[in-house]
C-alpha cells in the first residue's frame, strides 16, 4: 500500500533536477517521503500548488526537508544527497516514532506554504503590535534583525501546526512527539534566533489547549497569538 501511494504522490508532482522517477530515489529520501505520505496526501486532498523538488547535487549542511515558494506554488524540497543529517535525523528518532515525527515536521513545511498561498507570510494578527528598540541600531543590523524575527514568528507557526497534526492523528502519541520538539529546540546558538521556537513549543506542552477548529491551520491560532505576546 505505502509503495503504491508513494508512486501516485511522486507520478501526481513534479520531480525537478534529474526527473528523478520513484525507482530513483535514494533509499534516505524514500524513507522520508514514505514517513510523509498521510501528510502529502492530505496535501492533495486539499489541491494545494504543491511540487516535490528532489535536488539531485549534493547538499550538506543543509535542512534535509524545505518549503519554497516560488510563482504561486509551493515547493517542498529534499536535500538528502550528499547530506548526512538527512538520515541522521531519521536514526535520531526513537524506534517507533519516525512517522509521526517525520509527519510534525512535514506539516511544519506545510504551514509555510499555507503561509504563503494566503499572503499571510510574515505578517502579525492586527491586534499584534511588536515592540522593538531597533532605532538603536544601524539600519543594516535593523533590517537583519527584523527578518530573524520574522522568520522566528513563522518558525514558531509552523511548529504549532506540525504538533496540531500530531493531536489530530496520533494524539495517543502527543507528549513523545511534543518532547521531540523540546529537544529540537532546546539548544539554541542565539536566543531569539530564527529558530528559536522555545516560547511556542512550551504553550503547546498540553494538547488539550489546541482549538477545535476543523483545519490545523486554524487549530494554532490562540496559542501562535499567546506566544507573540509573551515574546514581546
Amino acid at each position: 500500500m505505502v509503495k503504491w501511494l508513494l508512486s501516485a504522490v511522486v507520478a501526481a508532482w513534479h520531480l525537478a533536477g534529474m526527473g528523478a522517477l520513484a525507482s530513483e530515489l535514494t533509499p534516505t529520501e524514500r524513507a522520508w517521503l514514505d514517513a510523509a505520505l498521510p501528510v502529502l496526501s492530505f496535501a492533495q486532498e486539499q489541491a494545494l500548488p504543491l511540487d516535490i523538488i528532489v535536488q539531485p547535487q549534493p547538499t550538506p549542511g543543509e535542512t534535509p526537508l524545505g518549503m519554497a515558494f516560488v510563482s504561486g506554488r509551493c515547493k517542498l524540497v529534499l536535500s538528502m544527497r550528499g547530506n548526512p543529517e538527512a538520515q541522521a535525523t531519521l536514526d535520531r528518532i526513537e524506534h517507533g516514532l519516525r512517522g509521526p515525527v517525520v509527519e510534525a515536521i512535514a506539516a511544519h513545511e506545510l504551514a509555510h506554504c499555507w503561509r504563503h498561498l494566503q499572503n499571510h507570510w510574515g505578517t502579525l494578527p492586527g491586534s499584534v503590535k511588536v515592540s522593538s528598540h531597533l532605532d538603536q541600531v544601524p539600519a543594516d543590523v535593523a533590517d537583519i534583525l527584523r527578518d530573524m524575527w520574522r522568520t522566528r514568528r513563522e518558525e514558531g507557526y509552523a511548529d504549532l501546526v506540525g504538533l496540531a497534526w500530531t493531536q489530530q492523528h496520533h494524539p495517543e502519541l502527543y507528549a513523545q512527539v511534543h518532547a521531540w520538539n523540546v529537544q529540537l529546540r532546546a539548544e539554541q546558538v542565539l536566543d531569539t534566533g530564527p529558530h528559536d521556537t522555545r516560547v511556542w513549543v512550551r504553550l503547546a506542552s498540553d494538547m488539550g489547549r489546541f482549538t477545535a477548529a476543523d483545519s490545523m491551520f486554524e487549530r494554532v491560532g490562540p496559542l501562535w497569538l499567546a506566544g507573540l505576546l509573551a515574546d514581546r
